[in-house]
């Protein structure tokens, strides 16, 4: 692990994200440095919701785009690795956006709950609850998403699905029974399988307040470690 001096004085700030126009709610509370840059806040909010940092992004705070540059993809005007939140001058109940993936267009209500010192022991940027499933990627927006849900959710999709666990289960309870081993030359337990597959594949990022942190604490020490700026 790489070490690294922290600034005499930091404030962390509390933000509420919110992901727009889906239900169930999709939302997150994450507790940030203001130290923190445009281009590390992004990587929060990526681990945070889920996403796989696949497409275009930019936030627009006070009017003004600001972004990491990808290639193919928009300009920005700043530097997002030494832009810092602390820059805005945010106040308390002050709200901005982050945009995700321009087709889709996924929009993220960002507010500033509150500000205060930081706690001792505590290793941030961390998320300390938050509830709701992350979209697929590339599921068409808030709109198509709802679309998903709902056939996801039909009859005819919880009987397809149910079906292969059926079949999976029968060959596993005669197999225990002192029945054949199953095997891939079964082709009807192999396609029972590769539906079963296909249905966890195309299920929501579930939401794991615990591996989020795992993962944004990996993040920040990797920051530290390549020396980007804090």
């Amino acid at each position: 692990m790489c070490g690294a001096a922290q600034p005499a004085k930091v404030t962390i700030y509390h933000l509420r994200v919110t992901l727009r126009d889906v239900s169930p709610l999709v939302w997150r509370r994450l507790l940030v440095r203001s130290d923190t840059t445009i281009a590390q806040l992004h990587d929060v909010l990526q681990i945070a919701m889920g996403w796989e940092d696949a497409h275009l992004q930019q936030f627009r705070i006070h009017g003004k785009a600001y972004g990491v540059y990808h290639e193919g993809g928009m300009t920005f005007a700043d530097n997002p690795h030494t832009v810092r939140l602390a820059d805005f001058r945010l106040r308390k109940g002050e709200r901005f956006v982050y945009e995700y993936d321009f087709g889709d267009f996924w929009q993220h209500d960002i507010r500033l709950e509150q500000m205060g010192p930081p706690t001792t022991r505590v290793h941030y940027p961390v998320c300390t609850v938050g509830s709701g499933d992350c979209p697929p990627e590339d599921c068409g927006g808030p709109a198509g998403y709802a679309a998903f849900l709902l056939e996801r959710g039909s009859r005819s999709a919880m009987n397809e699905v149910s079906e292969a666990m059926a079949v999976v289960a029968e060959r596993i309870r005669d197999w225990q029974q002192g029945g054949a081993r199953p095997t891939w030359d079964d082709e009807e337990l192999s396609d029972a399988m590769d539906r079963m597959s296909d249905w966890l594949n195309e299920a929501p990022a579930a939401f794991n307040r615990r591996a989020v942190n795992v993962a944004l604490r990996e993040k920040s020490e990797e920051w530290t470690c390549t020396s980007a700026p804090r």
